[in-house]
C-alpha cells in the first residue's frame, strides 16, 4: 500500500518519506502555509530536477506566500528517493503515493506537474477514474508534452543521448542525479490521456521553450474533457523559471476556482 513514514525534524520544511505501492521510498517535505492553509498543491518536477531544483523550490515558497501547503518530493530515481526513473512511464506511481499523503489533510488538492512531471500527473490522472481520488480537484500542466515528439534541436539531441543511451545514462547518474532504468519505454501520448480527465486542467507553456513546442500546450487544452485553461507565456523556456511561476501560482488559484473549492472567480476556457 502507499503511505508516509513520520516526519523527520529538520530546519525549514518539514520531511517525510512516503512508501510506493511498489515498495520504494520517496523523499518529500510539506512546505507550510503561514496562515492556515486553503488547500493542499502537490509539485511533481521534472527529469533533469528534484525537489532541490532552485526553480521547485521557488515555486513551492510562491504557493506557501499564496496560502497552499505544498508537497514535493524527489521522484523515483532521483535525488536522494529508491528506485529508477521511467522517463514518465512510471511515475504515475509515485504521484498516487503523494496523493495518499496529500489527501490525508482533508483539504482540497490539485496536483502540479513540470514536463515528465506533467506525464506523470496526467498518466495517474487518466487512470484513477471518475470517482477517485476524492480529495484531488484539478491540475496544471507546465511544459508538459502532448505526444512523444521533440524539437530538432541541441536540446532534443541532447534529451534523446541521455535518455537512450549507455553513456548517456551514465551521464545523467553523475552529473543529474537521475539513474535512468534502460528499458523504459513510451507511454500513451498526453494528449489522448487528457481526454479522460474530467476535473479541471490548466497548461502552461512557454513561447521560447527550445524543447518542446508551444503547440504541445495547445494540443493539451484542446484534448481535455473538462474545463480547460491555457496560459502561454512570452519568453518562458522549458520548465519552471522566473516567469513561470507566477502564472503556476496563478492557474492554481484558476483551477480550484473552476472545481468550486474555492471563492475566487477567474474566467476558464
Amino acid at each position: 500500500m502507499t503511505g508516509l513514514h513520520p516526519a523527520r525534524s529538520v530546519g525549514g520544511p518539514d520531511a517525510l518519506d512516503l512508501r510506493t505501492s511498489d515498495g520504494l521510498r520517496l523523499c518529500g517535505r510539506w512546505h507550510r502555509a503561514a496562515h492556515g492553509a486553503v488547500a493542499s498543491v502537490v509539485v511533481v518536477h521534472g527529469f533533469s530536477a528534484t525537489q532541490d531544483d532552485a526553480g521547485i523550490k521557488g515555486l513551492a515558497a510562491d504557493l506557501a506566500a499564496a496560502g497552499y501547503d505544498v508537497l514535493t518530493y524527489d521522484a523515483r530515481g532521483h535525488g536522494e528517493s529508491e528506485g529508477w526513473c521511467g522517463v514518465g512511464s512510471t511515475e504515475h506511481i509515485d504521484v498516487a503515493c503523494a496523493v495518499t499523503a496529500a489527501t490525508a489533510r482533508g483539504l482540497p488538492v490539485v496536483l502540479v506537474g513540470v514536463s515528465m512531471g506533467g506525464v506523470a500527473v496526467a498518466s495517474y490522472l487518466a487512470g484513477a477514474g471518475p470517482h477517485e481520488p476524492p480529495g484531488v480537484v484539478g491540475a496544471v500542466l507546465v511544459s508538459t508534452p502532448a505526444r512523444w515528439r521533440m524539437r530538432v534541436s541541441p536540446v532534443g539531441v541532447l534529451a534523446a543521448l541521455l535518455t537512450r543511451t549507455r553513456p548517456g545514462r551514465w551521464v545523467a547518474s553523475r552529473q543529474l542525479r537521475v539513474r535512468i532504468a534502460p528499458g523504459w519505454r513510451v507511454g500513451e501520448p498526453l494528449e489522448t490521456a487528457v481526454a479522460r480527465i474530467e476535473v479541471p486542467l490548466a497548461v502552461v507553456h512557454g513561447t521560447g521553450d527550445r524543447l518542446l513546442s508551444f503547440e504541445h500546450g495547445r494540443r493539451l487544452h484542446a484534448s481535455a474533457a473538462g474545463p480547460s485553461r491555457l496560459e502561454l507565456v512570452e519568453g518562458m523556456g522549458h520548465g519552471i523559471d522566473g516567469p513561470s511561476r507566477h502564472t503556476t501560482v496563478g492557474a492554481v488559484a484558476w483551477v480550484l476556482s473552476s472545481a468550486g473549492a474555492s471563492p475566487t472567480t477567474t474566467p476558464g476556457r
